[in-house]
């Protein structure tokens, strides 16, 4: 059982099929009663010779029962209440009509369109320079006894029973507007703090879920490589088996252990100087290639300025963007051999290397700081000569997808790709501004936006639509 309606919501109930409210109906019969009491005491002028006075009661009927309708049809009542208070005037006029017809005024600056509004308050303005105009004439004339004191009470009069109404009715008119208006900007606002809120959501699930990969990947990738070269060995080769089985060993441990790592930081766990600890940086690149090696690579390595301190962000990047070539260059690497050149240049971006990879946003800064170029190449001849391993047609191209998002968060450039169908060269430019802020930071990089590069076979493929993806042999990188 539904329970009773507040006040307010009870005012406000339609009646007379929607044309009316409750609340303006009871008001109307109290306008009634206070009439039929003035008009009871006198509160009209009677004119000797002129109408009955009981006519005024029929304007008066009139004029409330347009109050019944003053909200749905503000311009409509205040048109017939003019003409009833015109009637009123040539009876009497009796001083409750003027009260409704101040009702109507009210209720015509605020419900009725803001044109109306506006022309009422006009009227009235106009209304009352005209009668202080008439007032002081008729005075200076003599035709009025009294003196200023009539008419001061004049105007009174007309300001009480016309213009209060109007200022009343235009005042509540603006505040309502008012308040509609921060309603709306107080829901926009909620609106834009949610997008925000989805955003950031959006942004730190792919922040973590570039970590995940980057943490399990190069891990994984090492225990799978070295478990096929195991099973691939004909001949029982123990010293071989026990190296291997070492490899995998420290992979593995090195994988939890990462994993532990970001896995405390992702639940707060870890204070500052923690996270700066877990955060990888290129200077500790060397046991990633030690792990390399140990994994079978040939790793040729020339580092310019090894010793130049990067900023936070950029130094994290480069360091994930040599991880993931690496991983990539153990399973797709033909032969297996890596070459690694990490170098700066100042003034800005770079024409480009020419691989015909993907490359992040162009249009970006020609100067103004200094970039960290890391490229990573490897072979891509003889791949057939090769024993087929476990992870070919595998990669799910999240790599590609990472590395690039990694470096066009930072505002600089990336490309992967084929380059005269012998050799996959990763490029990286990242920018070393000290705030790290350039053109593109901090926008999200587009997937699949990336330029189309040939696969060695011929086939055409959208490098980045799957993550970015072509990899030698049909090879997913």
């Amino acid at each position: 059982m539904r329970g009773r309606l507040p006040g307010r919501e009870l005012l406000d109930r339609p009646i007379l099929g929607g044309r009316a409210y409750l609340g303006s109906a009871l008001w109307a019969a109290f306008l009634f009663a206070l009439g039929a009491v003035l008009w009871g005491v006198g509160a009209y002028t009677h004119r000797d010779g002129g109408l009955d006075p009981r006519w005024m009661l029929v304007t008066l009927a009139v004029s409330c029962t347009l109050v019944v309708f003053r909200r749905t049809a503000p311009g409509a009542v205040l048109a017939a209440a003019t003409l009833v208070l015109a009637a009123d005037a040539a009876v009497g006029p009796s001083s409750a009509v003027v009260i409704n017809y101040g009702e109507a005024l009210y209720a015509a600056c605020v419900w009725g369109r803001r044109r109306l509004a506006n022309g009422v308050l006009a009227a009235v303005c106009a209304g009352g320079a005209a009668v202080s105009a008439l007032l002081v004439f008729a005075a200076a004339n003599g035709a009025l006894r009294g003196g200023p004191l009539v008419i001061a009470q004049g105007i009174g009069l007309y300001v009480l029973g016309f213009g209060s109404p109007t200022i009343s009715g235009t005042s509540v008119r603006e505040h309502r507007l008012r308040t509609s208006l921060e309603r709306e900007r107080a829901r926009r606002i909620e609106q834009m703090a949610e997008l925000d809120r989805r955003h950031a959501v959006a942004e730190e699930r792919g922040r973590v879920a570039r970590e995940l990969h980057d943490v399990v990947a190069n891990h994984l990738s090492a225990v799978a490589v070295q478990s096929t070269a195991a099973l691939s060995m004909r001949e029982s080769d123990p010293e071989r088996t026990r190296r291997i089985l070492g490899v995998i060993r420290d992979s593995s441990l090195r994988g939890l252990t990462d994993l532990r790592a970001m896995i405390g930081v992702l639940r707060g766990a870890r204070e500052a100087p923690e996270l700066e600890a877990v955060t990888p940086r290129l200077a500790d690149a060397d046991r990633l290639l030690a792990d390399a090696r140990e994994a079978g690579l040939e790793i040729d390595v020339a580092w310019t300025r090894r010793d130049r301190p990067l900023p936070q962000r950029a130094d994290s990047a480069a360091y994930r963007v040599l991880q993931e070539s690496l991983t990539n260059a153990m399973r797709y690497a033909d032969p297996m051999r890596v070459e690694v050149v990490v170098d700066f240049s100042e003034g800005g971006f770079g024409a480009g290397d020419g691989t015909g990879g993907g490359h992040g946003p162009r249009g970006g800064a020609s100067g103004g700081g200094d970039l960290l170029l890391l490229t990573v190449s490897n072979g891509l001849a003889g791949r057939g000569a090769r024993e087929p391993g476990v992870l070919d047609g595998h990669g799910a191209g999240a790599g590609l997808t990472g590395m690039r998002e990694r470096v066009q968060l930072l505002g600089g450039r990336f490309s992967a790709g084929p380059v005269d169908g012998r050799v996959w060269r990763v490029r990286a430019e990242i920018p070393l501004a000290p705030d790290e802020r350039r053109p593109g930071a901090g926008r999200r990089a587009p997937v699949g936006g990336a330029d189309p590069v040939e696969r060695p076979g011929g086939a055409d493929t959208a490098e980045g639509a799957a993550g970015g993806r072509t990899g030698e042999g049909g090879g997913v990188r």
